[in-house]
């Protein structure tokens, strides 16, 4: 049976290894005045940290995105069905089905699912 949101697929959108932060708390600021968003989500692990960040008032505006810790990369996750069109409600889903912990438990997991980044 085939997951609800389709194919689940990363792209790696930002190395953030020639940043100079001290706390995964201000990698986390840094990334989000990026986009001028906010986290509704926030799941971290000694390995990664997995958010949903979205434009303040707009409810359907999520998109996912996991900091690999050790790599010092940050990764968008796209869905066939959904990629950056998340509310609250559809990420919980999308957490549990697609077990979304394993990939910040575990970040080393998005190589395999690692896509050519999109012009």
């Amino acid at each position: 049976m085939q997951p609800s949101l389709g194919k689940l697929s990363a792209y790696k959108i930002l190395d953030w290894q020639d940043r100079a932060v001290s706390s995964i708390e201000q990698t986390v600021a840094a990334f989000l005045e990026i986009g001028e968003a906010v986290a509704t989500r926030w799941i971290q692990t000694a390995k990664g940290v997995l958010l949903l960040q979205m434009v303040p008032g707009e409810d359907a505006s999520g998109a996912i995105y996991v900091f690999d810790r050790r790599r010092e990369q940050w990764y968008m996750l796209s869905f066939e069905k959904c990629e950056d069109q998340f509310t609250s409600e559809k990420f919980d889903c999308a957490f549990s089905e697609y077990d979304l912990l394993r990939l910040i438990q575990r970040p080393d997991l998005l190589i395999s699912e690692l896509q050519p980044a999109r012009a």
